[in-house]
């Protein structure tokens, strides 16, 4: 589940890093026109980024095949040794993510102790506007305006010195703020930059919303006292005051960095659109950010978690575990097209925190085995703090109907894939297949792929994987021998180098392989059973430099299967 949180994390990021670019892209049409429009445009994005996750369709993995049920038998008690797993990149990228984010939510809560504080320590303004609470605060370099029910105008010590003029502009301008409710939007705004503040696409857009919402106002308190040039002194005045870094959630009078945008706006005197005109530039800003941000989405979708398996019999492990998310587990094509079904038991290791750390096959067809393994290993269970082990068993079953006939459809070839095959008897194989990459998959043709190569040559096997990749390999012409009695005819023995980060984490195991032999006694292809996915190369590597002694049959040299168990054991 962690690796799908920070896999929806990205996806998010690029898609609504590409919403803001289509968005900036139309707010740049609309500089000059009426900031009220530019306003509504940009908080209208900021909620569209909001809101990306619920514009499209969650891709959700297929549903289990109603072939296939589980069983989940008791656990043995919980005998591991307990394993200290290495923090991987994901856990550390959250769990930073969430730091910045609980920092920026202290950093709110502080500067409404710092506000609470400044309104404590100020003085009262006599013959203020009865619509808020005016005080004179050293506290404070520029106006300031924050509540709600109760709004307070903070102003610094410097205002009473000021002409009467350029008091009734700042006024104006902090009334305007009081009167659309703009602190409770800050507060709204800081939050959110707080929960995305690694997202340099949101800091941009709450800019934008900042800037216009100033010049919303700036126009507001013009109508309102009717005297432009004065306003323009009052803001080069505030321009011109030394500023301070304060921690208070509310906008403050002037940001040095938009003073410039702040007067052209004034100097240019935009008029203000009709109510026909706003509604009309809001409905083609709402039309193209909805299918900008639905395109994206349907083009690049989230991930949803896998669906649950159906036909489970719930049951918990003696430490108290119980299963709580089951990935899917398909019914392998090449097994339906041969009719091979049955049991696969396996033995899940159980980490403390409720991850399964290793799958092992204890038995059940080979055709059916890797599916099995697959799906366990996405298996999560309730953290009980302690390590356990869980028996569980798929049934692989097929429905009692006839053989697929003819042409039915299996999928299409996506494409074709030589495991190891020799140069020469590689190019004799595309003239004889029956099918090219593209081509429908029938149960016709799968059955004439297999006929084709045994024309080229008898040991050569094709198999199908669920997402129609066809393999071709050679096999080899060898008798099975069990894993015991083909150990004592080892020659030479590559021992597995531990590796380092297994070790640190002190994970141990087992890794089970199944292993062709041939004639000569040298090891000519390992394919993987189970085994911790840390301890899966080592031994991989070190078992295919083994050698072994002839084996013969009838006197003659043959090649061999067999299983071989590598164990990694560390010392008490």
């Amino acid at each position: 589940m962690l690796h799908l949180v920070v896999e929806n994390l990205v996806i998010y990021l690029a898609l609504s890093s590409a919403l803001i670019l289509v968005g900036s892209v139309f707010g740049m049409l609309l500089r000059r026109e009426d900031p009220r429009a530019q306003l509504l445009h940009w908080q209208l994005l900021l909620i569209a980024c909001l809101l990306l996750p619920l514009l499209g369709k969650w891709q959700t993995p297929s549903p289990v095949s109603s072939d296939v049920t589980v069983r989940i038998g008791v656990a043995t008690a919980a005998p591991l040794q307990t394993v200290t797993a290495a923090m991987d990149w994901e856990m550390l990228a959250l769990m930073l993510m969430g730091a910045g984010s609980l920092i920026l939510m202290l950093r709110i809560l502080l500067g409404l102790y710092q506000l609470r504080l400044y309104r404590q320590r100020s003085v009262v303004l006599e013959d203020a506007h009865a619509e808020a609470l005016s005080l004179i605060s050293g506290d404070v370099g520029g106006p300031v305006t924050f509540g709600f029910l109760r709004p307070v105008i903070l102003l610094p010590t410097g205002f009473l010195e000021l002409p009467e003029s350029i008091r009734h502009s700042i006024l104006a301008h902090e009334l305007a703020h009081i009167r659309r409710g703009d602190w409770l939007f800050a507060l709204a705004e800081e939050s959110i930059r707080s929960l995305l503040w690694f997202h340099p696409g949101i800091w941009f857009v709450l800019s934008r919303i900042h800037l216009t919402r100033e010049q919303v106002v700036d126009q507001e308190a013009v109508r309102a006292t009717g005297q432009p040039g004065t306003y323009l002194n009052a803001l080069l005045h505030i321009a011109g005051v030394k500023p301070r870094l304060d921690l208070i959630p509310a906008a403050p009078f002037l940001t040095r960095r938009h003073l410039a945008r702040r007067v052209a706006i004034l100097l240019h005197e935009v008029s203000p659109m009709t109510r026909s005109r706003l509604f009309g530039s809001l409905a083609v800003s709402a039309s193209i950010l909805f299918l900008a941000g639905l395109a994206a989405t349907v083009t690049f979708p989230f991930h949803a978690p896998a669906q649950t398996v159906q036909g489970v019999a719930e049951a918990t492990t003696k430490s108290g575990s119980q299963a709580i998310h089951k990935a899917p587990t398909r019914y392998p094509a090449e097994a339906k097209l041969k009719r091979i079904q049955g049991d696969v038991i396996l033995e899940a290791s159980i980490d403390a925190k409720g991850l399964v750390t290793e799958a092992r096959v204890l038995s059940g067809p080979e055709e059916l085995r890797r599916a099995a393994v697959q799906s366990l290993m996405q298996w999560q269970f309730t953290a009980t703090g302690a390590p356990a082990r869980a028996e569980v068993t798929i049934n692989f079953r097929l429905g009692k109907v006839d053989p697929p006939q003819g042409r039915e459809t299996l999928g299409v070839l996506r494409s074709i894939d030589y495991a190891e095959m020799p140069a020469e008897l590689r190019g004799r194989i595309p003239g004889v297949l029956p099918l090219k990459i593209g081509d429908a998959v029938t149960f016709d043709a799968a059955r004439e792929i297999q006929s084709a190569l045994a024309e080229v040559d008898s040991r050569l096997r094709a198999s199908i994987s669920e997402d129609m990749a066809l393999t071709i390999s050679l096999a080899a012409n060898g008798i099975r021998v069990g894993g015991n009695l083909q150990a004592a005819k080892i020659k030479n023995k590559v021992t597995p180098k531990y590796p380092p980060e297994a070790k640190a984490a002190r994970i141990q195991g087992t890794v089970r392989m199944n292993v062709e032999i041939d004639a000569a006694g040298k090891v000519s292809n390992v394919e993987l059973v189970a085994g911790h996915p840390i301890l899966v190369p080592a031994a991989m590597d070190a078992v295919r430099q083994w050698e072994y002694e002839t084996t013969l049959l009838n006197g003659n040299p043959v090649a061999v299967l067999t299983v071989v168990d590598v164990n990694f054991t560390l010392s008490k």
